[in-house]
């Protein structure tokens, strides 16, 4: 959608009913009305800097509130994505509590499986890990009787190794699910307190956004009503010199078109006297052969005469041939015109329309769309819809992005506009072909969605909020 070009002209301010920048294609009378233009801009400055003081305050105050309003967003927004951490760190450690667990299990089965091994000899042992009287009584020296207490005071100590682990196994568990307790617990009130710096976020954010809302209305009535007249005044010493190079240009590519026209001539005038003189020397040169056989035969023919006895029967000699006409000179190749288009000015970009051109509601700052939308994701392509010259490519304002150029197209000016624009291509008093990337399609400025904003001006760029202005409906001419 289409939004006001304020911040470079709106002429409704400047007068009552602003004449056009340029309407005329006489570069001298576009000069006088640029110069008589630049005149008032001049005597209305002074109102227009108080009109530009008062409302930039109004606009300031409320950008301040909006800038706090950030602040505080920032930190509710660390808060919450602090607040967010930490309960994926509390879910994460309570996964691996989890892992622990089940690997507690696994080893107290295993232990208890040993354990019980051994429970059952401590109880047909009357509780010890031995029979010692077995051991003692079952030696056959002293030697063996160390050997067999040293081995079962060896399996004794193993035995209460295995009981500790056992219990110490018991207790890791308990703690580990006790730990998961805690953790899912804790949880429980981490998620409770996002869940209302989520609702405190989304309360200020509706604030903000209300805001804003009111802050965009004051900015878009603001650059409707207001112009700097610097920048226009920019704009027409920059839109003259354009359209004077694109028609230097214009007059300079004519200048060219005719000498190679003039040159093909000569060179096809050339061609087909070479032809022709060579035709006649071949047409010469076979007379020549043709006499000079015709007389070898009448020659031969009268010394046979002569030969012959006197009642010989006359024979008639064969008629020489007659040589072929030459074929006519080829005529000299006439130059076919260049294929001519139906309209004066190519497609800028892909995709469909999305809002015509003509009357509009008025929610966006102005009541006629003086142009068409393409609508698009950003980055498509937008190249030149005619070849021209480049008149500014900047960015800001309610434009954005955007490439102004100035054409001579059939003896008439034109000026076309893009807008929205992602990237830049192109620089003011570039020369670009048709077909020539200048950008590509975005959504900067005041828009509300990814698009190209196009117009079709007659005569210079001139901009008005209410009416068509200068421009022209670019579905008619692409």
């Amino acid at each position: 959608m289409k939004k006001t070009f304020a911040s470079l002209i709106v002429s409704a301010l400047v007068l009552s009913s602003a004449p056009h920048f340029a309407a005329a294609d006489d570069l001298s009378e576009q000069k006088a009305k640029n110069e008589q233009q630049q005149q008032d801009n001049a005597k209305k400055q002074k109102n227009l800097e108080s009109s530009v003081n008062q409302e930039g305050q109004k606009i300031s105050k409320t950008q301040q509130e909006v800038n706090r309003l950030d602040e505080a967003l920032n930190e509710k927004i660390f808060a919450v994505e602090t607040k967010d951490r930490q309960i994926k760190a509390t879910e994460r450690e309570i996964v691996e509590l989890g892992k622990e667990i089940e690997k507690y299990k696994a080893k107290l089965k295993r232990q208890e499986k040993l354990l019980g091994d051994r429970l059952r000899v401590m109880q047909e042992n009357d509780g010890n890990s031995i029979k010692w009287e077995e051991v003692i009584f079952g030696a056959k020296n002293v030697g063996d009787l160390v050997s067999r207490v040293m081995a079962g005071k060896s399996i004794s100590k193993q035995d209460d190794k295995m009981i500790t682990d056992y219990q110490n196994t018991q207790k890791q568990l308990a703690d580990a699910q006790q730990e998961v307790k805690e953790k899912k617990a804790q949880l429980v009130v981490e998620k409770q307190e996002l869940k209302r710096q989520q609702a405190d976020l989304e309360s200020q954010l509706k604030e903000r956004n209300k805001r804003l809302k009111e802050l965009r209305k004051k900015k878009e009535k603001f650059e409707t009503q207001l112009m700097d007249a610097k920048e226009v005044q920019q704009i027409l010493i920059a839109q003259e010199k354009a359209i004077a190079a694109e028609k230097a240009a214009r007059e300079r590519e004519a200048r060219l078109e005719k000498e190679r026209q003039a040159q093909a001539a000569r060179e096809a005038k050339a061609r087909a006297e070479a032809e022709a003189a060579q035709a006649a020397a071949q047409k010469a040169a076979e007379e020549q052969a043709a006499k000079e056989a015709a007389a070898q035969q009448a020659a031969q023919e009268k010394a046979a005469q002569s030969a012959k006895p006197s009642g010989s029967t006359k024979q008639s000699a064969p008629k020489p041939s007659t040589p072929a006409p030459a074929a006519p000179a080829p005529a000299p190749a006439t130059p076919k015109p260049a294929p001519s288009s139906g309209g004066l000015f190519i497609h800028p970009t892909a995709g469909t329309v999305t809002q015509g051109y003509g009357s509009a509601g008025g929610e966006n700052g102005y009541t006629f769309h003086n142009g068409i939308d393409f609508g698009g994701p950003v980055g498509t392509p937008i190249v030149a819809a005619a070849t021209g010259t480049v008149i500014t490519a900047s960015g800001g304002g309610p434009y954005g992005n955007h490439v102004m150029i100035a054409h001579q197209l059939n003896g008439k000016t034109y000026t076309t506009v893009y807008a929205h624009m992602s990237s830049l291509n192109a620089r003011a008093g570039q020369r670009v072909s048709q077909g020539q990337q200048i950008g590509a399609l975005g959504s900067t400025g005041n828009s509300t969605g990814p698009h190209l904003h196009f117009e079709i001006h007659v005569g210079g760029y001139s901009y008005s909020a209410t009416g068509p202005a200068n421009s022209v409906n670019p579905l008619s001419m692409l």
